[in-house]
């Protein structure tokens, strides 16, 4: 059965509208959704809540307890389920607490909110529910941009930054915010596809139809996406912490990497960044083995409070 004849009522009108999901018919199919790919989650997991002041916020905890704590962003418009990439790599060696974004396709609860210090609060009130005095913050895309925010407010509950592909450290292409416009107005399987095949390079394996059918369900169920972020200043670059690591893929279709790498370089030369081959915006989905090898020797670098 297609999910198009699956989920026949999604569009509805806006009195049926229930915060950013299109209707209430719409959050159920994103569960069932969400709960599919729990169903392929390739290592042992525990799903708990933490309060935060704008609702609670759901986690997925993987790894061994006493392993360096990791808390995983995933990208706009998805959910913590976007780390099954790599969330067996990276639980062999640390502790990784997968989020679900506030006001994003995820169990979280919470409208979404409207600025930079919204988003923040709303992430150091997880961090305290999580329990750990410093972790580590891994952020993918507009996740990348949320974990590179908070650590420009304060450090902490926060001592290693990996940014994964942030859509902010140039100006984008054009083309991109058209395409991506177009996915989010009209869900089609031909629009969902598209914009796909755009931010995965071309060199990469093409997705699985399950990985696919998932993002159309994210797709068909929200009222929009996160704003994207402003971009990123020279003196955001600057102040961004010692301990960085910066991940851009090769084939990156928002902007040129390689202007990117120069531009963070110029900047903060203290930054580490790693050029990811056959790799574009979506990159751990794109190359995970080469990903999840190059933040495990981050993350389990020392140093640091666990």
């Amino acid at each position: 059965m297609k999910l198009f004849d699956a989920c026949p009522r999604l569009f509805t009108g806006p009195s049926r509208q229930v915060g950013h999901f299109r209707s209430p018919e719409a959050r159920s199919a994103l569960l069932d959704a969400y709960a599919r790919m729990l169903a392929r989650w390739p290592v042992p997991y525990r799903s708990s809540y933490v309060e935060t002041r704008y609702g609670r916020a759901h986690v997925l905890a993987s790894g061994p307890a006493y392993a360096p704590p990791v808390v995983l962003l995933h990208g706009g418009g998805g959910n913590a389920t976007a780390w099954i990439h790599l969330v067996e790599r990276l639980s062999q060696a640390l502790q990784v607490y997968a989020v679900d974004v506030i006001g994003d396709a995820g169990r979280t609860e919470g409208r979404r909110p409207s600025s930079e210090d919204a988003y923040c609060n709303w992430l150091d009130d997880v961090l305290v529910g999580i329990g750990r005095p410093k972790v580590g913050l891994c952020g993918a895309s507009f996740g990348g941009w949320l974990a590179a925010a908070y650590l420009r407010q304060t450090s902490r509950r926060a001592a290693r930054l990996a940014l994964l592909a942030p859509p902010n450290l140039a100006s984008q292409r054009a083309g991109h915010a058209w395409r991506a416009g177009m996915a989010a107005m009209f869900p089609s399987e031909r629009t969902v596809r598209g914009l796909r095949s755009l931010l995965s390079s071309p060199a990469a394996p093409p997705a699985p139809a399950w990985v696919l059918d998932d993002a159309l369900v994210r797709a068909r169920c929200q009222r929009g996406h996160p704003q994207p972020p402003g971009r990123m200043s020279d003196a955001d670059l600057r102040v961004l912490p010692r301990h960085t690591l910066l991940m851009l893929g090769g084939d990156e279709a928002l902007y040129d990497p390689m202007h990117a790498w120069s531009r963070v370089q110029a900047q903060a030369p203290h930054v580490q960044v790693e050029l990811v081959t056959d790799a574009g915006h979506l990159l751990e989905c794109d190359q995970p083995a080469k990903v999840g090898d190059a933040l495990v020797a981050f993350f389990r670098q020392g140093g640091w409070t666990l």
